[in-house]
């Protein structure tokens, strides 16, 4: 939860946060709602959200292991687990691609 919050939430109401921030203290008081430029704001916003996903893509790293999904060994159900890199935590028979 906190992952999305600060990837896509916080990028996306940063340029929000900002814009209402300068403009109580440059409106001292009057009317700032009416002349909002509320489509940039969110084009920005979702710039923002853009460019730091793709930077999470490019820095990200690789997976600790490989995902294992939950499946049926005979009458019962294994959960899925994350087995290391080079091991298929199948016992010796790989069943995945």
């Amino acid at each position: 939860m906190a992952r999305i919050l600060l990837q896509v939430v916080l990028p996306f109401l940063l340029p929000f946060l900002a814009f209402f921030l300068w403009r109580l203290l440059v409106a001292r008081g009057q009317r700032f709602l009416d002349n909002t430029p509320w489509y940039a704001l969110a084009a920005t916003g979702l710039a923002l959200v853009s460019v730091s996903l793709v930077v999470l893509a490019l820095i990200g790293g690789d997976p600790p292991g490989r995902y294992l999904p939950a499946r049926l060994e005979g009458d019962r159900i294994v959960p899925g687990t994350v087995v290391p890199a080079g091991d298929t935590g199948l016992g010796g028979e790989d069943r995945g691609p």
